[in-house]
Order: C-alpha cells, then structure tokens, then sequence
C-alpha cells in the first residue's frame, strides 16, 4: 500500500513539473484525476483472510465431480491448492488442477499462481459489517463435516438463482478452519439434471517449530 501511494504522488510531481512555466491553455497533456484509497473503507480480502491464518505450506486437495444425465460419466476436476508465500499485506497461493473426462481424456493445466493482497476497498454501497457475508436471501445452518479424518464445523448456506441452463439450487459448507474456506459445495441444475459437487478431499497443515 505504501509503494502504490509513493508511486502516485511520483507521478503527480512529474505532472506538475511538465506543466510548469506553460499556461494552462497551452498544456499538451491533459489533466489526471488521482483517486487514492480511503483508509476508512479499508477491509480484508476474503481470500487473505481464509488462508492468512495458516503457515506457508499448508496445502488442500479440492475434487470437483460434475454428473449430467445428458452426457454419459463424469468429469472430474481435481486442483491442488499451496500457500507458498505469506506477509503481513499479501499472501501468494499456488494451484495445480487436473481434468479428466468422461471419454478417458486427461488434461493438466499448467501451474498458476495468484497474489492477493491483505487489503481491499470496500465497494460502493456495502456497508462494513456486511461485507464477506453470505447472501442474506438464502438459508444458514450449522453442520460438522469430516474431512480426510478431521471434523469441521461448518456454516450451511443454501440459495438459488439463474443460468443459461435453468435454475440452479446452491448449496454450501464454509469452515474458518478450513483452508481457503469452502469445504464442500453442491450446486444443481434441475433443468438439465446436472449437479456439480466440490469437495475437499486432503488437507496438509505444516507443524511449526515451537
């Protein structure tokens, strides 16, 4: 955060310096309008959040299984999740995913990362307290769900919405103890008979040196 604010005011002293000695009729370049981030709205990226508690190393092993009536087996998705990189205003996770489909084809993706950072402003319109939460319309609960031989109590979220496909029914089960927060989810497309499952089926938490 402190970089990107230096960076901008550097560019905002070369501005001024470029236009001095000119009129104001006269520039060539034209006026930059520099929005920095409000403090204030500040909050913590979800992501950050679900995997910054946990030491660098910590990897899960997520299965997804998607099941049409309409296309005979199943295509399964298996993607390997590794935090390689944690500071106190960024964390890096790592992912490896896998296809296999139906007919017996395999495809492995390249290795990708992403950075995420600690912070992000809160968008317009959503009030802090409100921010990250599930949406209000659906349905919550609570469920313990074991997971590679460990229990996890989870929040239960149901809702619903629209696709190109129908209407599709979403269930999910989040877990603070979990890393990267989703634990299982099913989502089903009545229209198409469809249903899509994510689940984590391995979890690796390094034990650190005390």
């Amino acid at each position: 955060m402190r970089s990107l604010i230096i960076g901008l005011l550097f560019a905002m002293c070369l501005l001024a310096q470029l236009g001095c000695g000119s009129n104001a009729g006269d520039s060539k370049f034209p006026t930059v309008e520099i929005s920095l981030p409000d403090p204030a709205r500040m909050v913590d990226h979800p992501s950050y959040k679900h995997w910054g508690h946990f030491p660098v190393g910590t990897t899960i092993t997520q299965k997804t299984t998607t099941d049409s009536a309409k296309t005979p087996g199943m295509t399964v998705t298996t993607i390997v999740y590794v935090l390689t990189e944690k500071s106190d205003d960024h964390i890096v996770v790592t992912t490896q995913a896998k296809t296999e489909y139906h007919g017996g084809r395999v495809e492995n993706n390249p290795t990708a990362s992403v950075r995420t950072p600690r912070l992000i402003q809160l968008p317009d319109g959503v009030k802090k307290e409100d921010w990250a939460k599930p949406n209000a319309k659906g349905d919550q609960g609570t469920e313990t769900l074991k997971i590679a031989g460990k229990e996890y109590c989870t929040v239960v979220h149901k809702s619903g919405g629209t696709t190109d496909a129908g209407q599709i029914a979403l269930s999910t089960w989040t877990s603070e103890d979990m890393p990267g927060g989703l634990v299982k989810s099913i989502s089903v497309v009545a229209a198409v008979e469809e249903t899509t499952t994510i689940e984590v089926v391995e979890v690796k938490v390094p034990q650190l040196s005390p």
